[in-house]
């Protein structure tokens, strides 16, 4: 089976379009898990126990990484999608994405492809000029030196489970997804990206002020990556 899961806080509209395409596009069984990280608008509250199978109210904001491997405790399935609610997916994304994880028996996690995946993601596939026009190959990320950001990543719950869920240093969002990238590497793991997939991702949108503001956001998105780089200097020396 295939757990979904989700944090979501007010920002209702957003929600509602992520969910109407999970309803829309994917036919394998699956549970949603939302992890609502202390909403206050009723009606976006009573709409997230509406349409969750497993729901979760934390009274105030925490950290996402908490929030996701409280989301992960709760899955039932050998599949864990761990998804931003600002995503839109597309029909049958869930099949080719699974095949990847089937296909390979090193495989932990394994990313589709997303706009901001391409404009800022941390690999490098023949430098993207030369990119599977046929968009038909899952590629292998170069160990300790690839990295793809947490907005869309599905698991084998085993490989979860051997790194411990997302690491809780990180404060408030950002840096926990690079450090489960390497901390797949570190257990053995490998890591996918298939462009056969396209995401929508929206960016930021679960970023509204109830959670953090601007001039905050940029301070701790450089701190976490300060955090990250100290945890693995062998591997970002250089890192900027």
């Amino acid at each position: 089976m295939l757990s979904i899961i989700a944090v979501v806080i007010n920002n209702l509209e957003v929600t509602q379009r992520f969910i109407s395409s999970i309803k829309q596009y994917t036919i394998e069984k699956y549970e949603l898990i939302l992890i609502d990280n202390g909403s206050t608008i009723k009606k976006a509250i009573n709409y997230f126990k509406r349409v969750a199978n497993i729901y979760f109210r934390f009274d105030k904001t925490i950290d996402l990484a908490k929030a996701w491997n409280k989301g992960i405790s709760l899955s039932k399935g050998n599949y864990i999608a761990v998804v931003n609610n600002d995503i839109v997916v597309p029909p049958n994304w869930f099949e080719p994405l699974k095949e990847v994880l089937d296909t390979h028996n090193k495989a932990g996690m394994v990313s589709p492809i997303t706009y901001w995946l391409i404009r800022d993601g941390y690999f490098l596939y023949k430098g993207l000029k030369n990119f599977d026009k046929t968009f038909s190959k899952p590629f292998k990320l170069k160990k300790f030196k690839d990295l793809v950001w947490g907005e869309f990543c599905l698991f084998k719950k085993q490989a979860l489970k051997d790194v411990g869920g997302y690491c809780e240093l990180y404060r408030k969002f950002s840096g926990e997804d690079l450090e489960m990238c390497f901390q797949l590497y570190s257990k053995g793991y490998e890591i996918y990206v298939d462009p056969r997939v396209f995401v929508y991702h929206q960016g930021k949108a679960s970023q509204i002020p109830e959670i953090i503001v601007k001039e905050e956001r940029d301070k701790i998105d450089q701190e976490n990556f300060e955090l990250f780089k100290s945890r693995w200097p062998k591997y970002t020396k250089g890192w900027k």
